[in-house]
């Protein structure tokens, strides 16, 4: 049964990257405002005031945090070393909370927008970091171990998009969305991709290695 919990934990993954995307794409479709996602911000679709913003809030934040959270319990199922895992965990809550306080672009300085700010980054640093945890528990499996030396290079993803940012607000020579959004597709593809690879291990390994 444990095993079965394991494996069905790994969709978790794959299901987070997939609700978050097409959150995404589909209420910025919707918008008829002039958004683009060159020029706006992935937290202006949940933003106060925004067209159902409540809606893209749980589906593009709340919902894939919890999804990531229990990516990061099956990753710790069975194998040594908790802090990664717990850093993933952290990651997915901070996630939650970004959906939970709702940016107001009106006043980025109120304590809302501000929480709402710090969970985004508190999501994405915590991630970045666990990563450095979690690559040895990858590699240490040698069904994971590919992914495992794979793992820790996912941290340019976040250099990237600081990089970008930097980049224009010294230049602006890019425009400021692109750069949050790599910083997400690295973020979700490697959450949708551990997802995948726990799965397939959790489904080959005998019964009494899942534990």
């Amino acid at each position: 049964m444990v095993k079965d919990l394991t494996q069905r934990a790994g969709f978790a993954g794959p299901a987070a990257a997939v609700l978050f995307a097409a959150s995404v794409a589909g209420f910025a479709a919707m918008r008829t405002d002039g958004y683009t996602h060159g020029t706006k911000a992935v937290s202006e679709l949940g933003a106060v005031g925004a067209p159902m913003a409540t809606a893209f809030n749980v589906l593009g934040f709340i919902l894939p945090g919890i999804l990531v959270i229990i990516l990061a319990l099956a990753l710790a199922s069975g194998r040594r070393g908790r802090v990664g895992p717990t850093l993933l965990a952290l990651s997915g809550a901070a996630l939650v909370g970004t959906g939970i306080a709702q940016a107001d672009m009106a006043a980025r300085s109120s304590p809302l927008t501000l929480t709402h700010g710090a969970c985004a980054m508190l999501s994405g640093l915590a991630w970045a970091v666990g990563l450095f945890w979690i690559a040895p528990m990858l590699r240490a499996d040698l069904r994971t171990a590919w992914w495992g030396h794979l793992t820790p290079w996912f941290f340019l993803f976040l250099l990237a998009n600081i990089g970008w940012q930097i980049a224009y607000q010294t230049t602006h020579a890019v425009l400021p969305g692109w750069g949050q959004r790599i910083g997400f597709a690295g973020y979700f593809l490697w959450v949708a991709i551990t997802g995948i690879v726990l799965w397939r291990v959790s489904r080959d390994a005998p019964a009494s290695k899942v534990r």
